[in-house]
């Protein structure tokens, strides 16, 4: 991932938090500019500010 690049809208990605060593699976919302965990039991979100790696899932 290059610094300050962001998946596309809708992308599924998996991220991992800059204060966490775990990654999570989600989903990026460009509008919002959020990463949304989707195998969270509650609607979860995470700022793109707040990820420090993500990539992309092959589907």
């Amino acid at each position: 991932m290059e610094e300050k690049t962001l998946p596309e809208n809708g992308s599924l990605v998996r991220f991992m938090r800059n204060d966490e060593e775990d990654w999570r699976d989600g989903e990026y919302d460009a509008e919002n500019k959020m990463f949304i965990e989707i195998y969270s039991t509650e609607l979860t979100t995470h700022n793109w500010t707040d990820v420090g790696k993500w990539e992309l899932l092959d589907v």
